[in-house]
């Protein structure tokens, strides 16, 4: 059936921009501003966060996929991390 059904099929411009995502970030982790910019590609989504996030913190993302992290916080944000006992579950 699949042989008899053609779909018309646009091929992707070479000229085709995608959304990304910029959040930048306060030193305590919350967002200060996010920003929507379109690029041809990750690269040029980088190019184009790295002049927006002005020093601060912030993640490049591409819908659900995180791109690219720029800036360092001033403080760590966690100095250690270590696994919690293991805790009994209740009874339901």
């Amino acid at each position: 059936m699949a042989d008899l059904i053609t779909f018309p099929a646009k091929p992707r411009s070479r000229h085709a921009r995608r959304a990304y995502q910029v959040h930048r970030l306060a030193p305590t982790g919350g967002v200060l501003t996010t920003c929507v910019i379109t690029a041809r590609n990750d690269g040029d989504a980088k190019r184009q966060a790295a002049g927006l996030i002005a020093g601060h913190h912030a993640e490049l993302w591409a819908s659900d996929r995180l791109v690219a992290v720029f800036g360092l916080f001033e403080t760590p944000v966690a100095i250690a991390i270590r696994l919690l006992p293991d805790q009994p579950t209740p009874e339901r």
